[in-house]
């Protein structure tokens, strides 16, 4: 007797590539295309736990873009919108394979920076934020120009839990936005205390 197995083989693959979208999605932002902040999270949570182990280097960057609201008053909610696609569209350009960028919320966006040190994210971030502050997003023949606020935290023994991190990387930003936003601030263990 001979089975042809065809349909069931072919079923099969269609039904792995189906729960393989279906895993994209879940883990995926519909807006930006990045990581959604759920999945995010779990990165957030693998590298603060590599650390815990082996006391390796890693940085967090938050990003928040500058003014938001008064794009919305100004322009609308869909040009909001293009500004956060455009927005994460460079960020996701701007990345090694290794980083885990996703939406934090709103207008906000995180990244966990494997192997790197503070100063490095640094260095990152101000070249990430001269090449926002230097594009302009088109929306219905307007030309709208957006900076973004940037603050970074490499993690150390003053760090003692991911939410501690995401806290003094939040500290860092909420500081760049007193200095007149459009810069970066590296958070230091010292200003933690």
């Amino acid at each position: 007797i001979i089975y042809d197995v065809t349909d069931i083989a072919v079923n099969k693959l269609q039904l792995k590539a189906a729960n393989e979208q279906l895993e994209r999605l879940s883990q995926t932002d519909g807006l930006t295309q990045l990581h959604n902040r759920r999945h995010w999270q779990q990165c957030l949570e693998h590298e603060f736990d590599l650390y815990a182990r082996y006391s390796g280097m890693a940085s967090l960057v938050m990003i928040d873009i500058d003014h938001f609201k008064n794009i919305n008053d100004t322009y609308g909610h869909v040009a909001g919108d293009k500004v956060i696609q455009h927005i994460a569209h460079i960020l996701s350009h701007s990345l090694r394979e290794t980083d885990c960028v996703g939406r934090y919320g709103g207008e906000e966006f995180a990244v966990v920076m494997p192997n790197t040190c503070g100063a490095d994210a640094l260095n990152f971030t101000e070249r990430l934020r001269e090449r926002i502050a230097d594009s302009t997003i088109v929306y219905e023949g307007l030309k709208i120009k957006v900076t973004v606020s940037l603050g970074v935290c490499e993690i150390g023994k003053h760090i003692t839990s991911s939410s501690g991190w995401i806290s003094c990387s939040d500290k860092a930003l909420y500081e760049a936005k007193q200095k007149g936003r459009n810069c970066s601030i590296l958070h230091t263990a010292q200003t933690s205390a």
